[in-house]
């Protein structure tokens, strides 16, 4: 089954001679790089000329768009439909060699002489006509003179209609025989047949008398099995039985469904056809199957590495700055967000731009497009300003550092008293929910951790798709601490099998990603290809209980926090957010950890999209629900669940408590589960406003506990609550709605000439931007974007307002509508208009709050210049310092 096809037919391989392509390749097993080719060169309409190859042993399966007419076979056409499918024909292959030959004058000889080999023999017996196309049934190799067409070149008729019979090909007259001057034996390759070669059977008499030839041995060995001897039974009882093998598995092939490691077929869900790049052309992602690394495509080995998709080794001595993640120092991520370009093509103009041994690709993702570099760790800092600006406009870029991840816990005395041990799951109302549904085992669950144990009693049968993103096999091994096995059994762990105890929602399937390499370190790059294998396989609820490592934040202040939140780890920010779309997209709900630093969550960048759902922690048996002296809390903690003394899996065979929000994450995703069970359907921001509708008021600011029964109840009524929080406002406020969702970005310069936008939420003068409002991907048809100053903040001068328009999402839809509302004092304007692409940005308006000459806003701005002149100082203080470190190496 391949996506967005139907199978034609399916050929045997000994009947065909195979064509090597480039380096030596057989053509067809090289469908990816070709699909690659034929995607970013030829026009839409002729794209699916050459069908989709599927190799299993010694069978090919060739694989069409779909069709709603018939599919014929050109060469049995006549009179006006022969003529007008061979004009076709003709007009893609004229098509094709025009490409081809662009290719070659660009220097791409590569692609043009990939391209050439796939329609070198163009054979009309293989060519398959309907619905005003032709799709080329076989390519890469060629009918070998030898075969007979109608006697089994292809099994298995077209699913629609009559299998029209290909006519035979008649092989070439045998020689006149002359008759030898002695008894010649049979030649040792005999002629490809599709029928098993005949004996002339022997005449047992010998009326001449005289002494017979001796036979082959060919046929002496056959004489020992047919001739009246006692083993003749054997030969028939063994031929009966593998004439009935034959048949079973011919008829299998014929009708066979693709069995699917996963509880629901991926062609159910509702994203599956519709999705960007889903597994595009078999990527990394592959729905439906674990990715088998493909040699990089030719003409880009001088540029990339020589596999798709295969991580590099981590450095295992992380850089540490305090106040930021620790970060693997020679790396950088690049993700590319132009939809019409190649993630492999900017590889060739990066290297180009940096010709230099030490600028090296070491990963790359074609379907995601992202790539990861290895540089001089004391030049990473400048590569990430220099590169966007380098490639623009050509290139929409954005550059991020490789981060460490590490799942936090405390381990807790496992020696309680048996009634302590379910008390969170009483405290979540576990089993009130249970009474209206355990779960489903067609709901997926993906934990993406460092490491499971698989062989615990109450994971092993829950078991689903097990990939390891380092190995890109279903090897999953487990890792001291156990935090990945203890974390699948909160939220998963089975029910009534007389041990330990049970999960959330114990009849949810388990998809266990690993995420940690050999060392057990966990990387940015690695949580991300676990994170989009698990979307890309369909499920439903992914939990991350993993997070950036931090060194140092608790000693910053809260409002050096909140600065670090809204001004910083952008680019990351940016990425969460791309995923969050995806995620949006598939319809699967991801869920993290807020954090044991005690901080405030959202300063990892995961945890600050609006519909990726971030978890804090209550205390245990506390009836004020105080939050877990541990958790991070604040305006990113969406929600809370228990998370001190959490009971559950680990090991081979055995339980502990542990203490942390990568336990309290878990349970929230064992509630989704069940949610998802009663309605798969839900959407993420749907999820979160019925949590949070239905859970009880905590304390310290962590968000509210889950109750999930009163969440299911909620989700049985089907009643609708919007939890949407209403825009802030101020002195000056401007509001951007717009009608449907292309991008736009809101731009305010304030009086001092900093300006507010979604790179820069918040300026020094206390203007701020709230992004991403009432939205709810992939459907919002009214965001809104709101910049606000807070009452009494906004400084008196002069205010200019713009609106950019980012980037196009609705393909069909250019012209975007929009309303402005400018409020400034007692004063409130109203802006409407359409604003395109090739407007770029648009002034708005300009007002004055104020008087701009103030003595208040002279003092302002000397105060902002003296603050701006004592941060020059000290940041030339710690680069002096940095560059002593580095010339003492």
């Amino acid at each position: 089954m391949v996506k967005g096809k139907q199978k034609m037919f399916h050929a045997y391989l000994k009947y065909f001679k195979e064509q090597a392509g480039i380096g030596g390749w057989v053509l067809f097993e090289r469908y990816p790089s070709l699909a690659n080719i034929v995607k970013n060169n030829i026009d839409v309409a002729y794209q699916d000329f050459l069908s989709y190859p599927e190799k299993a042993g010694d069978k090919v399966s060739f694989h069409g768009k779909r069709y709603i007419e018939t599919p014929r076979i050109l060469s049995e056409l006549h009179g006006n439909e022969q003529s007008k499918y061979q004009a076709i024909k003709e007009k893609t292959l004229e098509h094709y060699n025009s490409k081809i030959e662009a290719l070659r004058n660009s220097g791409k000889t590569d692609e043009a002489n990939f391209l050439a080999f796939a329609i070198k023999d163009v054979d009309d017996r293989f060519v398959y006509c309907y619905d005003d196309s032709v799709v080329l049934g076989v390519w890469g190799m060629k009918l070998k003179d030898s075969a007979r067409v109608d006697d089994g070149v292809y099994r298995c008729s077209l699913p629609l209609g009559k299998t029209p019979s290909l006519p035979p090909v008649e092989p070439p007259p045998p020689p006149s025989p002359e008759p030898p001057d002695e008894p010649q034996e049979s030649p040792d390759e005999p002629q490809e047949s599709l029928d098993e070669p005949q004996e002339s059977p022997d005449d047992p008499d010998n009326p001449t008398g005289s002494l017979p030839p001796k036979p082959s041995w060919r046929k002496r060995f056959w004489l020992w099995f047919t001739g009246r001897g006692c083993l003749e039974w054997l030969l028939w009882a063994l031929l009966a039985l593998l004439l009935l093998l034959l048949l079973l598995w011919l008829l299998r092939s014929c009708g066979e469904e693709r069995r699917r490691p996963i509880p629901t077929p991926i062609e159910d869900k509702p994203w599956f056809d519709d999705a960007p790049r889903a597994g595009d052309s078999g990527g990394i992602y592959n729905p439906g199957n674990p990715y088998t690394p493909a040699p990089t495509q030719p003409g880009y080995e001088n540029v990339l590495p020589p596999t798709e998709g295969v991580l590099p080794p981590a450095d295992g001595n992380p850089e540490i700055i305090p106040g930021n993640p620790s970060i693997i120092g020679n790396r950088l991520n690049i993700l590319m967000e132009n939809e019409d370009k190649s993630i492999m093509d900017f590889a060739k103009d990066f290297k180009a731009k940096y010709p230099d041994g030490k600028y090296k690709v070491v990963y790359y993702d074609n379907v995601v497009k992202r790539m990861q570099i290895e540089i001089p760790s004391s030049e990473r800092e400048q590569m990430r300003r220099e590169i966007p600006p380098a490639f623009a406009p050509e290139y929409e870029l954005f550059v991020f550092d490789e981060a460490l991840f590490e799942g936090s816990y405390t381990p807790s005395d496992p020696a309680f008293a048996d009634s302590e041990k379910s008390w969170y799951l009483n405290a979540i109302r576990a089993p009130q929910a249970w009474d209206i549904t355990r779960g489903s085992s067609k709901l997926t669950v993906a934990i993406v951790d460092n490491g499971f144990n698989l062989s615990h009693p109450e994971l092993k049968s829950k078991v689903v798709m097990p990939y390891n993103v380092w190995r890109h096999s279903a090897d999953i091994v487990p890792f001291e601490p156990e935090h990945g096995t203890h974390v699948a059994g909160i939220a998963l762990a089975a029910a009534d099998n007389g041990k330990g105890l049970c999960g959330v929602a114990p009849e949810c399937a388990f998809m266990p990603i690993q995420v940690a390499d050999a060392n057990g370190l966990m990387t940015t790059t690695s949580v991300l290809d676990g994170i989009l294998y698990a979307l890309y396989q369909g499920a439903d609820v992914i939990n991350v209980s993993l997070g950036y490592q931090f060194t140092g934040l608790s000693e910053f202040p809260e409002n050096v926090q909140t600065d670090l939140i809204i001004n910083h780890f952008k680019e990351e920010e940016r990425l969460w957010r791309h995923i969050m779309r995806i995620a949006a997209n598939f319809n699967s709900t991801i869920v993290v950890a807020a954090g044991n630093d005690n901080v405030l969550a959202g300063i990892g960048a995961i945890q600050r999209p609006e519909l990726i759902i971030t978890v804090a922690a209550v205390d245990k048996s506390n009836q004020n629900l105080n939050k877990a002296g541990f958790s991070n809390y604040g305006p990113y903690a969406d929600i809370s669940a228990p998370g001190v003394g959490i009971y559950n899996s680990i090991g081979k065979n055995g339980y502990a408590a542990f203490d942390g929000t990568s336990m309290a994450a878990p349970l929230v995703t064992g509630a989704i589960a069940l949610m998802k069970s009663l309605n798969d359907s839900l959407t993420t921001k749907q999820i979160i406003c019925i949590l949070q509708s239905t859970g009880r008021e905590t304390q310290g600011d962590i968000g509210k506990l889950i109750q999930i029964d009163k969440a299911l109840e909620m989700v049985i009524s089907g009643a609708e609550v919007d939890c949407t929080p209403p825009p802030s406002t101020g002195d000056v406020q401007i509001l951007l709605s717009w009608n449907n969702y292309n991008d736009l970005d809101l731009i305010c310069t304030d009086p001092y000439g900093e300006s507010v936008f979604f790179r820069n939420r918040r300026v020094s003068s206390g203007g701020q931007l709230q992004i991403d409002m009432n939205v709810e991907y992939p459907d919002s048809r009214k965001p809104i974007e709101n910049i606000f100053w807070q009452p009494g903040s906004a400084p008196e001068g002069t205010y200019n307002v713009y609106l950019f328009y980012y980037r196009r999402h609705e393909t069909d839809i250019d012209a975007t509508p929009y309303n402005i509302k400018v409020k400034h004092g007692e004063k409130t304007d109203d802006y409407s208009g359409t604003i395109s692409k090739a407007d770029n940005i648009i002034h708005i308006c300009t007002f004055t709050l104020g008087n701009p000459n103030s003595p208040a806003n002279s003092n302002r701005r000397l105060q902002l210049e003296q603050e701006r002149d004592r941060l020059q100082a000290e940041l030339e203080k710690v680069n002096s310092e940095l560059r002593k470190i580095e010339n003492g190496r």
